[in-house]
């Protein structure tokens, strides 16, 4: 018996067709809401499905390009204190976050990863917007005086 599987079961993902015994189909996987079975009209709507999570897809790609672009453009400044260049601080992923927020880009929360920086300087960070696009982005740390 073939169904096509509507939440992810154990190593298959969801809208995916697989092969299965009768019984376990129907008294396990139908009953529970884990998949349906394959005739004309679940195809179909399995084919809606597709379309809809690739156009989705794409959309989501195009967005990310569009604040990729943005980013790109930008270089953010950061000041830090230092004595005899001992630095005191360090810039983190909020206080970038949250000047990316000023120029009116948001982005995920775990878009920025690594460390922190605390050195004078141009540093360009990786900024993951999506699977598919990632942006570098410029930020210079000037000595406060």
């Amino acid at each position: 018996m073939k169904v096509i599987l509507i939440k992810n079961y154990e190593k298959h993902k969801a809208n995916e067709i697989i092969e299965v015994n009768d019984g376990f189909g129907k008294n396990f996987l139908i009953k529970k809401g884990i998949a349906q079975p394959v005739n004309e009209k679940t195809l179909a709507n399995l084919q809606r499905v597709k379309n809809n999570i690739a156009e989705n897809l794409a959309r989501e790609i195009a967005d990310a390009n569009l604040i990729k672009e943005e980013i790109e453009k930008l270089n953010l400044y950061f000041s830090l204190k230092s004595n005899k260049n001992i630095v005191h601080g360090n810039i983190t992923h909020k206080a970038i976050e949250k000047e990316l927020n000023k120029h009116n880009i948001k982005i995920g929360p775990h878009a920025l990863k690594g460390e922190s920086y605390n050195t004078f300087g141009l540093h360009v960070i990786k900024v993951k917007l999506h699977d598919q696009v990632v942006a570098n982005l410029k930020i210079t740390i000037v000595e406060e005086k």
